[in-house]
């Protein structure tokens, strides 16, 4: 009787994650579509960004009150292996950065970070026959092992998790196959709120691809126009699709 009302249990806890993740992609869909609806201005598109993060961080809260990372997460400061990983984004986060950037670094900090920009995707595509080492150079935003933009991360990296370092630096390190041990609940709701934002996107008219990084912020940060072209239909940010 104990062993079946456990396994009750864990089918009630999987369930009601499950409607979470389809609450979540509903919410950012439709907050999305709405906001868009109002306007269509470079910050209604950072506010989409901004709300697609909030939905993320308050599930994430919610799913690890009623179901707690066991065992705990292994994330903290200065532990940064997951952020030699190629991120998958979408244009308003990278405009979001784009706009923290030129409002919080100095003249001197912004042309450090935009060359940095600039030199990792020049690295990528350099190493496309080596999807490997390609996918696992740094971050163009990590400055001594911190995100420089961290409080605008995409939700990529919001849902990323581990409850073992060890294997994360294993995955960067090694080219051998390595199982990182995550926190599921939190990947997978981070998950669908980006395919909401990004169905929310193509729901108004614009582009909802999935993007890489690295290769987003460069054209946001050296294509003239690039947000108003993009809300305009021109495929600005197609060169970044996502491998």
């Amino acid at each position: 009787m104990k062993k079946g009302s456990s396994k009750s249990r864990r089918h009630r806890a999987a369930a009601g994650c499950g409607g979470l993740e389809f609450e979540v992609r509903r919410t950012q869909r439709l907050a999305t579509v709405a906001m868009l609806r109002t306007g269509r201005t470079p910050l209604q598109v950072v506010a989409v960004a901004d709300s697609a993060a909030v939905v993320a961080e308050e599930a994430i809260r919610n799913a690890a009150a009623r179901q707690p990372p066991r065992p705990p997460l292994a994330c903290r400061a200065d532990c940064a292996w997951c952020c030699h990983k190629m991120v998958g984004t979408t244009v308003p986060e990278v405009i979001r950065i784009a706009h923290f950037l030129r409002d919080n670094l100095s003249a001197e900090e912004f042309a450090a970070a935009r060359e940095r920009v600039i030199r990792v995707d020049d690295q990528r595509r350099a190493l496309k026959q080596d999807r490997w080492a390609a996918a696992r150079l740094p971050c163009p935003l990590l400055v001594e092992e911190r995100c420089s933009a961290y409080p605008v991360r995409p939700v990529t990296c919001r849902g990323f998790n581990s409850s073992d370092a060890r294997q994360c630096e294993r995955s960067v390190t090694v080219r051998d196959a390595v199982a990182i041990p995550v926190y599921a609940p939190q990947h997978r709701l981070a998950t669908f709120v980006l395919d909401g934002l990004r169905a929310g996107l193509d729901e108004a008219g614009l582009k909802g691809e999935l993007l890489e990084l690295t290769a987003a912020l460069r054209i946001a940060l050296t294509v003239p126009e690039a947000v108003g072209r993009w809300l305009n239909g021109e495929p600005v940010f197609a060169p970044a699709k996502f491998p």
